[in-house]
């Protein structure tokens, strides 16, 4: 999963136009696909959106304005509030409190419940530390300030969201006490809900999989958010593989029924120095002055070989609306029950046609 980098949209075309040097395409004709043909009406899901900071911009302003993105969604995750150290929930000074109140109250007059992501990174906003967390989380005392000053800040919001990365499986007693905590001091006024890792298997296949009691949790929440992001995250490949979702939504969905599946709006670019993640626009971009040929993997999702500074290989992988609506057409109640709804992680970076596509075809 990916925390502030969505910053702005554009990009520089001058630098884009530096970088690239003279890649050759790969392939005249298009990759087959597999399995995934979509169906002609897309199953009717409950439909959220996670918006990766406290800030709104006005082109994401304008997408959810749209009667496009109003019909596919309903729920907007601001994923805002950091725990420092000490445990308290910030941005606590007046200013942000009063400008982040204003984006909730706006967001609501146009429909939208909007909900506070609590997302426990070091305080650049860039890292998850999961020993730093544990041992905030193993302190009854500070789990206590979270849950006061998280109640304080999530006043004019409909809802919280608890997103924990990284953490050791020792932690797996503390998660569930703060999210008992929060459930007991939140709920029903509020709903709450928790990010966990994609696990497809008992005990988990995931680094840190067993932090997460998802029976005790779901004991405790409105939503189990299972986080089907960055399936490949260092060879390169698609950012999500629809068939991983579903086998990772139906291990949550043993413990409950009220499950969501993550979907991606950003791609992620590959290249000898590791991965950073990619907007649709950006991806188009480094296609377009390259003259480069956009391929398409088994699952429909393109992607694009370019020769970057120093002649060093990179591939990006991104999804468009083509891909979406095919993953969400394969979606169907026989794989995923109706109850199972989708959350889309990071608006600003998605393809700029992705909701009107997602609209025409939803009921």
């Amino acid at each position: 999963m990916k925390t502030a980098w969505i910053r702005a949209l554009t990009l520089s075309l001058g630098s884009a136009a530096t970088a690239l040097a003279g890649c050759a395409s790969e392939a005249d004709e298009p990759n087959a696909r597999v399995g995934l043909a979509a169906e002609t009406a897309l199953p009717a899901r409950r439909g959220s959106v996670i918006v990766d900071g406290c800030v709104v911009d006005t082109w994401q302003r304008a997408t959810l304005a749209s009667p496009a993105a109003r019909k596919v969604l309903r729920e907007v995750v601001l994923l805002c509030g950091v725990p420092r150290d000490d445990g308290v929930v910030g941005p606590r000074d007046a200013s942000s409190r009063a400008a982040l109140a204003k984006v909730v109250s706006d967001l609501q007059s146009e429909g939208y419940r909007v909900h506070l992501g609590l997302a426990f990174t070091d305080e650049t906003g860039q890292r998850y530390n999961g020993a730093q967390t544990a041992r905030l989380l193993s302190d009854g005392a500070k789990r206590g300030t979270i849950v006061k000053t998280a109640r304080e800040l999530a006043a004019p919001f409909d809802g919280v969201e608890v997103d924990l990365q990284g953490l050791p499986d020792e932690a797996r007693e503390d998660v569930t006490a703060l999210v008992s905590a929060l459930s007991a001091d939140l709920r029903p006024a509020k709903s709450l809900a928790v990010f966990v890792p994609p696990s497809v298997s008992v005990p988990s296949d995931l680094p840190g999989g067993e932090a997460f009691s998802r029976g005790a949790l779901a004991a405790q929440v409105d939503r189990l958010r299972v986080m089907t992001l960055d399936y490949s995250d260092r060879a390169p490949g698609p950012t999500i593989d629809p068939g991983w979702a579903v086998d990772a939504a139906r291990l949550a969905l043993a413990a409950t029924p009220n499950v969501d599946v993550a979907y991606p709006l950003y791609g992620t670019d590959f290249g000898p120095r590791g991965t950073r993640a990619i907007t649709y626009l950006e991806a188009r971009a480094v296609a377009a002055l390259g003259g480069l040929t956009v391929e398409r993997g088994p699952t429909g999702a393109p992607f694009v070989r370019y020769t970057a500074f120093g002649a060093e290989p990179h591939v990006l992988w991104f999804d468009d609306a083509e891909s979406t609506t095919r993953a969400l057409g394969a979606w169907t109640y026989d794989a995923l029950p109706r109850e199972v709804g989708v959350v889309f992680y990071g608006l600003g970076a998605e393809d700029p046609a992705l909701f009107d596509a997602l609209a025409a075809r939803t009921p």
